[in-house]
């Protein structure tokens, strides 16, 4: 057994805060085919992640708020009421929350009907992919921070996604550096925590 390894998913963990450093692609896509696995020549894994830059945080963000295009903030706004003003709020309030980090990776349900897995078993595998994905940014050196929000089924966020129908986002890795203030902390060597474990 490498202990390497176990090592590893052992002392993951959740960054404190995120700069805005993202990894090149090289990097990045050596890291899902670690978490991918071995090609297995049958069915996909049910899962795939789709992944935005800061650049594209605007665009995440309106569709989070159910806008289908980014409002213009600089210009003077027409007097707003209702739903379009809370929409606004909204855009507001989730652009700070999409630009976490340098990229942000959305983990996408996508089940494969034709596998003899059952579509639940699928999905619970699906899940499985955040530790592996958390542990093996933090192994390369990246902070990251997951993030479940509602709003993920709206039609904006799916259409922004480009979202089969048999498709749902499960959640957000935001990936980045950690502060240099907090590096130090982040990378050191924490004791494991007791196993929630128990024997019949």
């Amino acid at each position: 057994m490498s202990r390497t390894f176990l090592r590893i998913l052992g002392q993951r963990r959740q960054a404190p805060a995120l700069t805005p450093d993202a990894p090149p692609r090289a990097e990045l896509e050596e890291v899902l085919r670690a978490v991918a696995g071995t090609a297995r020549g049958g069915p996909g894994p049910g899962w795939r992640v789709v992944v935005t830059t800061r650049r594209s945080a605007p665009e995440l963000a309106a569709a989070m708020a159910g806008l289908t295009r980014v409002p213009e903030m600089h210009r003077p706004l027409p007097r707003l009421k209702g739903k379009q003003l809370r929409r606004l709020a909204a855009f507001r309030g989730t652009l700070a929350w999409a630009s976490t980090g340098g990229l942000c990776c959305a983990v996408v349900f996508s089940p494969v009907e034709s596998a003899d897995v059952p579509v639940k078993e699928q999905k619970a595998a699906a899940h499985g992919i955040r530790p592996l994905l958390e542990a093996a940014f933090w192994a390369a050196g990246w902070g990251t921070r997951w993030a479940a929000r509602d709003g993920a089924d709206q039609e904006p966020v799916r259409a922004f996604y480009d979202l089969a129908e048999h498709e749902q986002v499960l959640g957000w890795l935001f990936v980045g550096r950690p502060p240099r203030a907090a590096a130090a902390e982040f990378t050191a060597t924490l004791p494991p925590a007791d196993p929630p474990v128990s024997y019949r």
